[in-house]
């Protein structure tokens, strides 16, 4: 399937999209990643769409944008769910969303492939400039037992889980009478010094002892304890390398506080259902550890021939355009934009934005020929709050600590709240927030199943050759036909399969395309195991490997 600015070069056009079609050429600018690079480079070139000059298209596999600013007041019940999250089509608007997984990047065929949720249909989208601003995915392998017992604030599907996980530990402690089991349920583990393990500790040491006290009788507040992991030898190593008594600051109150324990110089080594395990050999049991560290780059981007800084991050020249491509360009935390003291932009929102706002601004000037402009944003300042209407900030080298840098924080989290009607509801509820308090419903959120039943009437496509392979399927009840294009164009029958065979394996297990069609030769009912799931088994199952690979395999 292709879309029309936009078709590869060389392959045949698919009959969809005929409007598009009918639309005059003009550059197609392709922005891979929905945040804040995105937002702003669309904001730049609004008057270029609306006049016809040239078109955008944002590709993310979410149809929305979570402001992380808020995070922390969203996960301990202070803001809605939705109060951090703003619909995509009316952020990029008037340019095209297209709600996808980025597969593949041709940076010589100018062509970007994406990815269906449902069944791994593919789409090709070309481009004349691409931005890269797939921003950056938890490193799971930094310790043991992170990627299957810890939380991390990355995704939006684990920030609600996160949500759930504070309410339901209050609510099983507040019925448990063995005294061990209910420390390790009131002790929560936040992996992670910088600003968003102080920003979720700083809301926890406020938001526990206070809905225990209103809701939970039988929970004595002093049983709550917050411990933050933290490897560096203070908190917030970024504000503290510029003003040494800024993290200092924090690093006092947190440790004044009777809920929170402070540990510095020790990182989390591994953690289980039941314990963190630390560095230095302590075990601390608990039911919740928090990851607030360590990022490591999107999948898609690690196989482009580009070069990287120590990081990792794709190195840019001084205009955010990646050298040796005229039409690449990246942002965000995936990129190394150079600044003019030869540091490169932090992996922070702000510099995201800017340099979104930058690289729109060079695209236009490009295609006009105009000489193009390097990046001169040299920061405005940093904010950190942590509870209790304390905050420390460093706003073009002044600083300033306690209530008046809570609330200078809260007034930035209003104006770079992307849509007008967010900035109002946040607003609203701050301030009915001392009136009504927090909100304590656990929605018992689970995670999506990775095994279903699935059925199929005759005739009907299962997969179809050339689709990203993402699920493996079982046969429980009727046949299916493995068909294979022929050179006459036809489709050619290759083997009929039938009860308790299976399909699908290679391309879930070796990550690549279908290379056969499997349509359905009766009513076949059928076990769709996904990837993720197809994967964990085979891990945990050499025999179970061996049984699901040795099928026809498509």
């Amino acid at each position: 399937m292709k879309l029309r600015g936009w078709d590869c070069p060389g392959q045949k056009e698919l009959p969809m999209l005929t409007a598009a079609r009918q639309t005059p050429l003009v550059p197609h600018v392709v922005c891979l990643g929905g945040g804040y690079v995105a937002i702003y480079l669309a904001r730049a070139l609004r008057r270029e769409i609306r006049a016809g000059r040239l078109r955008l298209t944002v590709v993310c596999d979410d149809n929305f944008h979570c402001f992380h600013g808020l995070v922390p007041e969203m996960i301990t019940g202070r803001l809605a769910p939705t109060d951090t999250l703003s619909p995509s089509r009316r952020l990029f608007a008037p340019g095209d969303f297209v709600n996808a997984e980025v597969t593949a990047i041709d940076l010589t065929g100018r062509c970007v492939t994406v990815a269906r949720h449902l069944d791994g249909h593919t789409l090709e989208i070309a481009y004349d400039h691409v931005v890269l601003a797939l921003g950056a995915t938890e490193h799971l392998g930094r310790f043991p037992g992170l990627a299957e017992h810890s939380f991390r604030l990355k995704a939006y599907a684990g920030c609600l889980a996160l949500r759930n996980q504070f309410i339901e530990m209050l609510e099983l402690a507040d019925m448990e009478t063995d005294p061990v089991e209910r420390a390790r349920l009131l002790t929560f583990v936040v992996a992670g010094g910088s600003f968003a393990g102080i920003e979720v500790a700083g809301e926890l040491r406020e938001f526990l002892p206070d809905v225990a006290r209103r809701h939970f009788r039988r929970i004595d507040p002093r049983e709550i304890k917050i411990v933050l992991v933290c490897a560096t030898e203070t908190v917030l190593p970024e504000m503290g390398s510029r003003r040494p008594t800024l993290s200092a600051y924090v690093e006092a109150t947190l440790r004044s506080d009777p809920h929170v324990e402070v540990r510095c110089q020790t990182r989390v080594a591994s953690a289980s259902a039941e314990e963190a395990i630390l560095s230095d050999g302590q075990r601390i049991p608990t039911r919740t550890v928090i990851s607030c560290t360590g990022m490591a780059m999107v999948p898609v981007l690690d196989g482009l021939p580009l070069a990287r800084s120590p990081q990792q991050r794709i190195v840019t020249n001084r205009c955010a355009r990646v050298p040796g491509y005229e039409g690449v360009w990246a942002g965000g935390d995936c990129a190394a934009v150079p600044l003019e003291d030869g540091s490169t932009a932090p992996a922070l929102a702000i510099w995201a934005m800017t340099i979104g706002t930058q690289i729109g601004r060079n695209i236009v000037r490009q295609i006009a020929g105009r000489p193009l402009e390097t990046y001169q944003f040299t920061g405005i300042g940093d904010a950190c709050v942590f509870g209790h209407h304390q905050g420390v900030a460093l706003v073009k080298g002044i600083a300033i600590r306690g209530w008046l840098a809570w609330l200078a924080w809260r007034v930035a989290m209003l104006i770079y709240l992307p849509l007008p009607e967010k900035k109002l509801r946040t607003a609203w509820t701050w301030l009915i927030y001392p009136f009504f308090g927090r909100d304590i419903l656990n929605l018992r959120v689970t995670a999506p199943m990775n095994v279903s039943r699935v059925i199929f009437d005759e005739g009907q496509d299962i997969v179809r050759e050339g689709d990203v392979g993402n699920s493996l399927f079982l046969i429980e009840e009727g046949e299916v036909d493995v068909l294979k294009n022929a050179t006459t164009g036809q489709p050619e029958r290759i083997v009929t399969l039938g009860p308790g065979q299976q399909f699908g394996e290679v391309a879930v297990f070796q990550r690549c395309r279908r290379t056969a069609t499997v349509r359905a030769r009766s009513r076949v009912k059928l076990v769709q195991i996904r990837r993720e799931a197809a994967s964990m088994l085979a891990a945990a199952s050499g025999s179970l490997k061996a049984t699901l690979t040795t099928g026809p395999g498509r």
